[in-house]
């Protein structure tokens, strides 16, 4: 089930559009520090572990800035798709760590081969 669900564009494409929602209901909150309006700010991303061209938008970190150019604070509201400075999807070592519960050294090669991602990683997600 898990494999179906990681080479699943739509469900890609639903995290983005949670995103979008998370974004936009942290937007109208304004600058923490100066309480000034926020602008768009988005950085780019290089999520690791998805073989599926999703286009540059799901690659970007939605984010804002203040418009103040003396206070110029950053806001980044929480994300489905993103786990802090993680390369890999969210999802995916979510899902992955779960998963790894009950993995067998079959099971791990099919995780390799599907995502590139090593045991050692997965170990690493288990623990944090």
């Amino acid at each position: 089930m898990y494999q179906q669900l990681l080479g699943d564009a739509a469900f890609y494409r639903l995290l983005l559009r949670f995103d979008e929602e998370l974004a936009a209901a942290e937007r109208p909150k304004g600058c923490r520090v100066c309480g000034k309006r926020l602008e768009a700010s988005d950085f780019p991303r290089k999520p690791r572990g998805v073989g599926l061209d999703l286009g540059e938008r799901f690659s970007e970190r939605l984010s804002f800035c203040c418009a103040d150019r003396t206070c110029r604070k950053r806001r980044t509201p929480p994300s489905l798709r993103f786990l802090g400075r993680k390369v890999y999807l969210g999802a995916m070592v979510v899902l992955i760590s779960a998963m790894r519960c009950g993995a067998s050294p079959a099971r791990m090669r099919r995780l390799h081969e599907l995502v590139g991602v090593s045991r050692h990683t997965v170990s690493r997600w288990r623990k944090w």
